[in-house]
Order: structure tokens, then sequence, then C-alpha cells
């Protein structure tokens, strides 16, 4: 019965301990949301509407609402870039506790591997394929109308079309940890390999906007990103 109490008492301790977590991040992502209202909103909006800006293209608004609307959705965007140390720094001290001083040098490395490859991925998405995107989707497929593009449906595209990239970029991070809990080994990967790429191109058509060039230029780093997972699946492997 006395186990079973303290068994209660930890999770109720554990609970409250996540709870004051969340109240720290959600004040953060509060308090950045503001300071990005209200000195940073031009500057995030030129970042994301300079690839539209040179194709010579503007934005506009299709109903009342929408400009507040996109500053809110502007400033949400700064808030959480402003707050993401602290949110992380949150997570990373709920977790902590729980692991082994062994674990948690491997969980300190796997984080900030997954901060950097998160952050490549939609650096080469923003820089490297968003223009080309841009371009057939409102160029090319315009058939000689006059794009009316809506500022927010536009913000809503570019970080749609930015985090899968992101995502995608995790995929050594991924293939680490399931070759460290036996769920693969380099013979799985090498032997699936054909059926990889496919799958790879397929999730390539989901995630990005139904042009030809958007999908390669996401399903080609993911194909590397694979052969690097390979090599590191076999590294891990072998250890």
């Amino acid at each position: 019965m006395k186990k079973v109490e303290e068994r209660k008492l930890t999770l109720i301790e554990h609970l409250n301990e996540l709870r004051k977590r969340l109240i720290i991040s959600l004040v953060a992502l509060f308090l950045g949301m503001v300071i990005s209202f209200i000195f940073w909103q031009k500057e995030i909006f030129s970042i994301l509407v300079a690839p539209l800006d040179r194709l010579g293209q503007e934005l506009v608004l299709l109903t009342v609402t929408e400009g507040f609307l996109l500053q809110i959705k502007i400033a949400f965007f700064g808030g959480l870039i402003l707050a993401s140390p602290i949110i992380l720094w949150q997570l990373i001290a709920f977790v902590l506790p729980a692991l082994y001083p062994k674990e948690r040098r491997i969980f300190w490395s796997i984080f900030l591997s997954s901060v950097v490859l998160f952050s490549l991925g939609i650096i080469f998405a923003y820089h490297f394929v968003l223009d080309l995107a841009l371009e057939f989707l409102v160029v090319e497929c315009s058939i000689a109308l006059s794009p009316m593009i809506s500022a927010s449906k536009y913000f809503t595209f570019v970080l749609g079309f930015l985090l899968p990239f992101g995502i995608a970029f995790e995929i050594p991070i991924v293939t680490y940890l399931l070759t460290k809990g036996g769920l693969l080994n380099p013979e799985k990967l090498r032997h699936n390999r054909r059926y990889v790429i496919v799958i790879i191109f397929i999730l390539a058509a989901i995630l990005t906007p139904p042009d030809v060039i958007s999908q390669i230029m996401l399903a080609l780093p993911m194909l590397v990103l694979y052969e690097i997972s390979l090599f590191i699946s076999f590294l891990t492997y072998k250890k």
C-alpha cells in the first residue's frame, strides 16, 4: 500500500513538473510573439515574401480581417523562433533527470544534431527550392492569367513548404535511433533500398506542391540522407 502511494506521489510530482514546464514555454512563446509583433514583423514578412518579390508578384488581402490574421501568424512564427531556446531547454530539463550519465551524453548529441539537421533542411528549402517551386506554380502554371495571391494563404503555403524539408533532414537521426533500438540494421536497409526509393518519391509527392521540380528537389536530398543513414546504421550496428 505504501509503494502504491509513493508511485502516485511520484506521478503527481511529474505531472506538476510537466505543467510548470508547459506554462513557462507558453509564457515564453507569448512574450516572443509580442516582441515579434512590435519590433520584427516587417523583417520576418520581408524574408518570407522575398522569393515572390523576385518574380515580380504582389500579395493581396481578400478579406477585411486577413491583414490582422496575417500579422498574428507572423508574430507566432517569430515568437516561436525567439522562444525556441527556452522551450527546448524546458524539454531537456524535464527529460534529463530520468537519464543515466551515459544516456545524457547520447541525448545531447542527438538533440544538437537534430536541431542542426532541421535548420539545414529549412535553409536548403528556402534558398534552393522555394524560388523554383514558386516560379513553376505562379508563372508557368498561370495560363496567361494574372495571379492574385492571398497574403495569408501564401504565408501558410511557405510554412507548409519549408517544414517537410526540415523533417526530411531528420532521417539520419531516426535511423540511428531505430538501429540503436534493434529495429533496423544495415542489411535491412540495403535489401529494401529499391522500396525505400519508391517510398521517398511518394512522400515527396505528398509533402510538396504538385510540381515535379519541388518533388525532385525534396526526393534527392532524402536519397542522399538515406545513403548517409545506411552508413550511420552500419557504424551503430557494428558497435
